[in-house]
């Protein structure tokens, strides 16, 4: 069994098309896929389509307009007013309206989406294989939402937002799932060491930028736990007793991890060469992966930090 994990990273999506069409050229067959935020609508487009309607509909947006349209004066009415529901900086209808043109009703594989209930701080992952196609597309748009620069979704008197705010890559989720799978390709949208693809000139651009810096921390961490783990199973029965009984509840797991050697672009650079280009670099990076696949690659570990 086969799973893919993909983190966020708004028009950073282009990396992971780029990657996931390298598996799929590799007949690489995935049966699970993890996703949060960006990675969440890669997750959506492989249950209920497919890789090449994804990078249709990416390069079908000119500009962010297309897919992020701005609603700072309903915002600024709210503040000064104290009525209306706008909370975020971009409006969610328009990227929506795009999840909604995805054809199948019924899902092709099994995906899991996260988002967090902010009021509180509870993370909700919902799964294609037990919810509607209408209520899993709900939770994509809120994966999406990243607090105060997308709307949030609104139910009730809570407010659910971009599972980032507590799982920006959710690949320990995936590794507990009960498909168990037995070999995760995991696709950070960030480079480990993130330069900022322009300067950082304001708020928004210091706080999406802190996002990157939180998505690699997180793939280090996780990933190379996943490797320890890999290589202490490997030496069992020359460990203690202690140490044996606890990796008795671990199994191994092959594992093909996926980071940008540059920035491509930023959060919400949504241009269509800014995408092309990062559905080319992922290509690029992914062909250097599996160059031996189904071997592991050359360097199962990402670069310490």
């Amino acid at each position: 069994m086969i799973g893919v994990c993909i983190s966020g990273g708004g028009a950073k999506i282009g990396f992971a098309v780029g990657v996931l069409e390298v598996m799929q050229e590799k007949g690489i067959n995935i049966d699970l896929s993890y996703g949060i935020s960006s990675g969440s609508i890669c997750t959506a487009a492989l249950c209920y389509a497919d890789v090449a309607f994804l990078k249709e509909i990416l390069l079908s947006i000119e500009k962010r307009d297309d897919v992020l349209k701005s609603q700072w004066y309903k915002v600024f009415w709210t503040l000064l007013s104290g009525k209306g529901k706008a909370d975020g900086w971009y409006e969610m209808d328009t990227m929506r309206r795009k999840l909604d043109l995805l054809p199948r009703e019924e899902p092709r594989i099994k995906g899991v989406v996260g988002y967090v209930k902010l009021k509180s701080g509870e993370i909700v992952y919902k799964s294609s294989k037990q919810t509607a196609k209408k209520e899993f597309l709900d939770a994509v748009q809120a994966s999406c939402s990243i607090p105060a620069f997308m709307q949030s979704q609104r139910v009730g008197d809570d407010c659910y937002v971009d599972g980032g705010v507590r799982d920006v890559l959710p690949l320990k989720a995936l590794i507990g799932d009960d498909l168990k799978v037995d070999e995760i390709h995991v696709i950070c949208l960030s480079p480990l060491s993130p330069a900022p693809a322009k300067a950082l000139n304001n708020i928004k651009d210091v706080a999406l930028h802190s996002i990157d810096l939180l998505v690699n921390e997180v793939f280090q961490n996780d990933y190379n736990t996943l490797v320890r783990i890999n290589k202490l199973l490997a030496q069992k029965q020359s460990l203690d007793k202690e140490l044996r009984a606890w990796l008795d509840k671990k199994r191994y797991i092959r594992a093909f991890p996926y980071v940008p050697a540059k920035a491509v672009c930023d959060t919400t650079d949504f241009q269509r060469d800014k995408i092309q280009a990062g559905i080319d670099h992922g290509r690029e990076i992914a062909l250097r992966v599996l160059i031996r696949y189904p071997d592991l690659p050359p360097e199962s570990a990402p670069t310490p930090k």
